[in-house]
């Protein structure tokens, strides 16, 4: 980097700015690598806008200001490639890879066993061929028809890892070819800012990234969270000695600062390069990006310009493809299913479709709000999607094949399982079974949710085996396990001697457990594993969680008042020269305090009604509702804990649990055990995902047992999110709050 120069040479300052910013720019969207805070790249961006503006002279090609986009175009305009954008052809099955290799070595007689390949992800985003003249980015353009494409670049200028100029590039031209592409956890971010602005939200990332990169306005393009990966070169021509291989050129492309995708590798043989393929596949989930397959090339490229092109596809290369993860099929009915909280979710029945690697003939439609908001009807063509283990759900409708006669989807006025009446939530987006405990199915699904591994872990107690003891009337709540008789369990299909001795040995094994899993077994709405205990290491007792009321857990201040009036006037209140009560104080707080209303000085007054108390109260005692006594536990959950506890159902439901012996430490059972060392000490940990060597319950212990804090919600105080598999919305949180993510790699190195 160069010297820093004086503010008062506005050249040398730009070139400088330009410099410094592309630098760390590269840094942290490329190499994942940051140097310089945020607010520090903010503070020297503005200062380079603001001089651009005094000197628009100053602004050069290479300027990171281009990024946030220009002027609306009223069209692209047309480019002929200077070499062809050439297509792929595609192998499904382990044979066709085989088949290639054997016409790759049948051509090259004289080098066929020298044969080595190149294996890159095959990403699902949008082709795009881009140009530096001199090492600086000139032109960028789609794919097309692969010989004539549009001119889109002032919209990839806007894309932070596309380098705007390249690093110690020799002079003359450079061409490559890349992807662009949104990864998953961004597509979701964006879908819910569309959805917040009561926009159009995007089918799939690769919609998102090619609708993007075509709008005329580059400064929407700008505000998109587009990637690129760099895989290929077009024309190159430069006064030195290239690479020889592909492999060499893609090292070289990104010693020039071009994004390369780390999962690219050499592979010695085509049976390396199928090792490969099923290894990517089985962590394809786990790629922050989606990707369709494998990309196989023969690695020296003189034996590329010897195999030739056969059509519009090059012989060197062959795309191997997944297994389709999105098909489309019939919607046939629409089924719906209640939950253990009474929330009812419609169910599509498909004409069954295989897709995903299985046949799949039911997909989730999640709540009657995503249904209208896909517009999908009974008798539709519908896309499905099935990613690995997730469950398969309808994308959306194909509404150009839509029939003459379709029904709309309805919601039940009336529970499917028990008849009581069905209440909408607006709140809560859901649908819910008012039947409660008289509802079957409700009580069913409680039952599965607590003798699961993570609640009461009752091992040997399957769904089928619940089903069958609530078929029979044998258990109608939890607590009716604890009465169960080794005779009443040889009645069942499924249970024999052994069977019935292992499972009373569960049952009784069962008694003894925590506060934290006896809470998170109840099914309390909204309440999960790392939240049941946080309210057991706050509480102590269920007693104690039983008498708190709304108000308890969100303290009530002075309506109207929040948190940044609330820290002014506890400063105004530490003035000496407050009266101590009465007419005199409430006058002081109207003249000492802006904007307190007549209202609010009698709330406040109410409250603390003399100096001395005013003098000691935070800003949480005066916000209209204060922070949560319970981390992660906001006024939506509040209320729904207090809901359960006033239900005499279920109070009496937890009483008859205790009176069967299941029992936990008097003191605080949930607290951690005392760390064995301090090295997470001060740091806050969220986890969220599938993890395959630890579960959930021993990263939270090993966390704690390192002195860290483990939360179940991702805030501003989150210090590492532990991001495992099939992960949600706290990962898109995290991503858009900055917040440091590991994976389960990453956390066995942090513990270690």
């Amino acid at each position: 980097m160069s010297s820093v120069p004086s503010k008062s040479d506005p050249a040398a300052r730009v070139a400088w700015l330009r410099e410094t910013l592309n630098h760390h720019s590269h840094l942290y969207h490329t190499l994942d690598k940051p140097e310089l805070p945020d607010a520090e790249y903010d503070k020297l961006f503005n200062e380079l806008i603001s001089l651009e503006e005094k000197n628009p002279e100053l602004q050069a090609p290479d300027s990171p200001t281009l990024r946030v986009g220009g002027q609306p175009l009223d069209k692209f305009e047309k480019v002929t490639h200077r070499q062809a954008m050439l297509s792929l052809g595609n192998a499904f099955e382990e044979k066709d890879l085989l088949d290639f290799d054997k016409r790759v070595k049948d051509r090259l007689k004289n080098t066929a066993d020298k044969v080595s390949y190149v294996a890159e992800p095959k990403l699902d985003g949008l082709a795009v061929s881009l140009s530096y003249q001199d090492g600086l980015f000139v032109q960028g353009a789609t794919r097309g028809n692969g010989q004539v494409g549009e001119d889109i670049t002032p919209n990839l200028r806007t894309i932070k890892s596309l380098p705007l100029k390249l690093d110690n590039a020799p002079p003359g031209l450079i061409e490559v070819r890349g992807e662009v592409f949104i990864d998953k956890p961004s597509f979701k971010a964006l879908n819910k800012d569309q959805e917040a602005r009561e926009d159009k939200v995007f089918v799939n990332p690769r919609n998102a990234a090619a609708g993007s990169l075509r709008l005329l306005d580059s400064s929407i393009t700008a505000s998109r969270p587009l990637r690129i990966y760099i895989y290929s070169t077009g024309p190159v021509e430069v006064d030195i000695d290239l690479p020889q291989t592909h492999w060499d050129m893609l090292q070289w492309l990104k010693s020039l600062g071009f994004p390369i995708n780390p999962e690219s590798k050499k592979q010695k043989d085509i049976n390396a390069c199928h090792k490969y393929y099923n290894a990517l596949l089985k962590r394809r989930e786990k790629l922050d990006y989606e990707i369709d397959g494998i990309v196989f090339k023969v690695d020296s490229l003189e034996q590329q310009e010897e195999l030739g092109y056969v059509s519009r596809a090059p012989r060197w290369a062959i795309a191997h493809k997944f297994p389709a993860e999105e098909a489309t099929t019939e919607l046939l009915a629409v089924d719906f299913q209640v939950g253990r909280t009474g929330a009812l979710t419609p169910v599509a029945r498909l004409e069954p479709v295989f897709v995903g690697g299985a046949m799949v003939s039911n997909a989730t439609l999640h709540n009657m709000d995503e249904v209208a908001r896909k517009g999908v009807r009974i008798g539709d063509t519908v896309i499905v999607r099935r990613a690995g283990d997730v469950i398969p759900e309808v994308v959306s409708a194909v509404e150009s094949q839509r029939p003459e006669k379709t029904k709309k989807i309805s919601l039940p006025k009336a529970c499917p399982e028990c008849g009581s009446e069905v209440i909408e939530s607006e709140e809560m987006a859901v649908a819910k079974c008012s039947g409660g405990f008289n509802c079957l199915a409700q009580r069913r699904e409680g039952l599965k949710h607590f003798v699961s591994r993570r609640a009461m872990n009752i091992d040997g107690l399957g769904e089928k085996l619940v089903e069958q003891l609530m078929e029979r009337e044998m258990v109608k709540t939890p607590s009716d396990l604890y009465q169960l008789k080794r005779d009443e369990l040889l009645e069942l299909d499924l249970v024999k001697d052994k069977t019935a001795d292992n499972l009373l040995s569960a049952i009784e094994q069962s008694k003894e457990t925590t506060l934290g899993r006896f809470l998170f077994s109840l099914g309390i709405p909204e309440v999960g594993e790392t939240t049941a205990v946080q309210l057991a290491e706050h509480f102590k007792t269920i007693e104690a969680l039983a008498d708190a009321d709304i108000d308890y857990f969100l303290p009530r201040g002075i309506e109207g008042i929040g948190k940044t009036r609330a820290e002014a006037m506890v400063e105004i209140f530490q003035s000496d020269d407050m009266p101590e009560k009465g007419e005199p104080l409430s006058d002081w707080i109207k003249n000492n305090v802006p904007r307190m209303k007549a209202k609010e000085v009698e709330q406040l007054l109410e409250k603390f009604p003399n100096a001395s108390l005013l003098k000691e109260v935070s800003a949480n005692d005066l916000q209209g509702r204060a922070a949560s006594r319970v981390e992660g536990v906001g006024e939506t959950m509040a209320a729904l804990i207090v809901e359960f506890f006033n239900n005499r159902d279920n109070t009496d439901e937890i009483k008859r649990l205790v009176d069967s012996g299941i029992h936990w430490p008097k003191e605080d059972d949930a607290k951690a055990a005392a760390p064995t060392d301090d090295r997470l000490a001060g740091k806050t940990f969220v986890i969220t995902g599938k993890f395959e060597g630890m579960s959930r319950d021993e990263i939270s212990a090993a966390i704690k047992a390192k002195g860290g804090k483990v939360t179940g919600s991702v805030s501003k105080n989150t210090s590492v999110l532990i991001c495992g598999e099939a992960a949600g919305s706290k990962l898109a949180k995290a991503e858009a709050l900055g917040v440091e993510i590991v994976d389960e790699k990453g956390l066995e190195s942090l513990l270690s």
